[in-house]
């Protein structure tokens, strides 16, 4: 990303001049800050149905591309330095589809004085936020490869704000979230050549969720600056706070969020413009326009990030300039997440290239071994059936040889040219001439 973005505004400056004196990449730095801003963003701020009729979730997944020790998951530390208060959000590493459910609610016996009988527990929430954190995406796909592993569908759900959980025939181990009812943000780790985990979602949707950078700097200082001087300058005061915990109680207990339980869910503003391309494009697909399967998603998440980046000011409206700032974003992510498509593509194809040289090493060192084996049998059974030099035809060596007699007739043949045997009786193949060790 080129300097005239982040010199765009005081916080991105702030952050790019951050990174910089860190040796941080500074798109990763700038979305490893928005998924904490989103973090601590109660889950009743929703983004407005840009097309469709229902709100979107701020969730964001984001993504940072880079080999081994290039630093992935420094930007997290230093984006936990700009942002320090994310409210309390459970920090932790997806398990399981069930374990996610698991982070936001559990079960509590219910009261007496409340008329509860022994045995009887109701749902609680025990927290509405969480930001997750996968060093490497390995972690990921091994936990989405173990049977009957639901983690993959279920993030691409709370991605989007839907419901968590499952109904379970047993109500102690029924644990249940509502739709935009709780906060998910991640981050994940990604080394191009184990991108697979990711790409190999696609028809889950997972891939197309994410947006996308990496760890790499080209126009990073050969001196390292300082550190900027003061706190970035943000204002967070815009985020509303969360509703009590009794109310979380309740919503979680019904199992949807209702206005009669005091939990209202509050629309960011967006511009005329969002509305206008969201439509377009959505219209575009209607009437049969194809699109890139990996660019599904992208209008989503363009409208996570402008309203991240609104959020980063102090406001609840996201301005065109927002959007326009959240475009440049999405065409770098795109440019990244093609980039590591194709190393991961150059890395599989190099893996074949490197299993067939290898196959074809070893079938040759075998083969080299059998030849070897061979002419050792040949020069015993010569010794053993020849001492008077008469000869024996090839044939009859080949017999001799039993399981090695395939080989035979090379290993005859390399003895010959190699001085160790002499030709007795020529024929017209090696099978029909006499042989016998040199004299």
């Amino acid at each position: 990303m080129n300097n005239v973005f982040f010199e765009a505004r005081p916080a991105l400056r702030y952050i790019r001049d951050y990174a910089r004196a860190t040796r941080i990449s500074p798109m990763t730095l700038l979305l490893d800050v928005l998924a904490r801003v989103s973090a601590l963003t109660p889950p009743t701020v929703v983004i407005p149905p840009l097309v469709g009729a229902s709100p979107a979730s701020l969730n964001l997944f984001v993504a940072t591309v880079g080999g081994p020790g290039t630093g992935k998951g420094l930007a997290s530390a230093a984006a936990a330095q700009l942002i320090p208060d994310i409210r309390g959000a459970v920090t932790t590493q997806p398990a399981s589809g069930e374990g996610l459910a698991a982070i936001y609610a559990n079960r509590v016996p219910v009261p007496e004085e409340e008329g509860g009988h022994k045995g009887e527990t109701r749902i609680h929430c025990v927290t509405p936020r969480a930001l997750l954190r996968v060093e490497e995406i390995g972690a990921l796909a091994g936990a989405s490869s173990r049977q009957g592993s639901t983690v993959t569908p279920t993030l691409c759900s709370a991605w989007s704000g839907e419901a968590l959980g499952a109904f379970n025939k047993l109500e102690a181990n029924r644990l249940t979230v509502p739709a935009h009812a709780y906060r998910l943000s991640m981050t994940v780790g990604v080394q191009p050549a184990a991108s697979n985990a990711l790409f190999a979602n696609v028809g889950t949707g997972l891939p197309q969720r994410f947006v996308w950078s990496e760890t790499t700097d080209p126009d990073a200082p050969d001196v390292k600056p300082d550190r900027p001087a003061g706190g970035m300058p943000c204002d967070l005061t815009a985020i509303p706070q969360d509703p009590d915990a009794a109310t979380f109680d309740a919503v979680y207990q019904a199992a949807t969020i209702r206005d009669s339980l005091g939990y209202t869910p509050t629309e960011l503003r967006f511009p005329d413009e969002a509305y206008r391309e969201s439509d377009t494009r959505r219209l575009a697909v209607l009437r049969g326009a194809g699109v890139q399967p990996l660019d599904s998603h992208a209008m989503q998440v363009k409208a996570k990030v402008s309203a991240l980046l609104a959020l980063l000011e102090g406001r609840m409206t996201v301005s065109v300039e927002d959007w326009q700032l959240a475009g440049q974003i999405m065409d770098e992510s795109t440019r990244v997440r093609d980039r590591c498509l194709e190393q991961m593509h150059e890395a599989v194809q190099q893996s074949k290239a490197d299993y067939i040289n290898d196959s074809e090493e070893a079938r040759a060192q075998a083969e080299s071994r059998k030849l070897e084996t061979a002419k050792r049998s040949v020069l015993s059974q010569l010794e053993r059936h020849d001492s008077g030099h008469e000869g024996i035809k090839g044939y009859d060596i080949s017999r001799m040889l039993g399981r090695n007699g395939k080989s035979a007739y090379d290993a005859i043949e390399a003895l010959y040219e190699a001085g160790e045997l002499d030709m007795i009786l020529d024929g017209d193949r090696t099978s029909n001439r006499v042989w016998a060790l040199s004299s």
